[in-house]
């Protein structure tokens, strides 16, 4: 029996989610206040995973010979609702008066819009 491996459907999809945030963040051409919201935005975002990522290590272990995936496609889909309702709160919390507040609010708007992607995309395959 094997339970050294951490629920990884879970850390594939969140893995995919972070490379997702990773991947949009680029700066061409001279330094823009909405650029670097957006990209402030983006960088949250992240953490936001990578706290998710750290909260599914304390739970229990999932082993392959479990073939129950009920727990962890509970465990996966709440780890993306807790991040998008962290990103709804920024989005919430940023008034958008200034060009970088601005570009902060579309980089989390964005991101909201990729997790609910991933969350459907992984449930559908379910």
């Amino acid at each position: 029996m094997q339970t050294d491996t951490i629920a990884p459907a879970t850390s594939r999809v969140l893995d995919t989610l972070f490379r997702q945030f990773t991947g949009d963040v680029g700066e061409d051409g001279p330094p823009n206040p909405r650029v670097g919201g957006r990209n402030a935005a983006l960088a949250s975002a992240r953490i936001f995973v990578l706290d998710e990522c750290a909260q599914d290590l304390t739970f229990a272990p999932y082993t392959h010979s479990n073939r129950n995936d009920g727990p962890v496609v509970k465990r996966t889909l709440l780890a993306l609702d807790r991040i998008q309702d962290r990103l709804e709160n920024e989005l919430d919390a940023t008034t958008g008066n200034t060009d970088r507040e601005a570009g902060y609010r579309a980089g989390i708007s964005e991101a909201i819009v990729q997790v609910m992607d991933i969350r459907r995309d992984f449930a559908s395959a379910r």
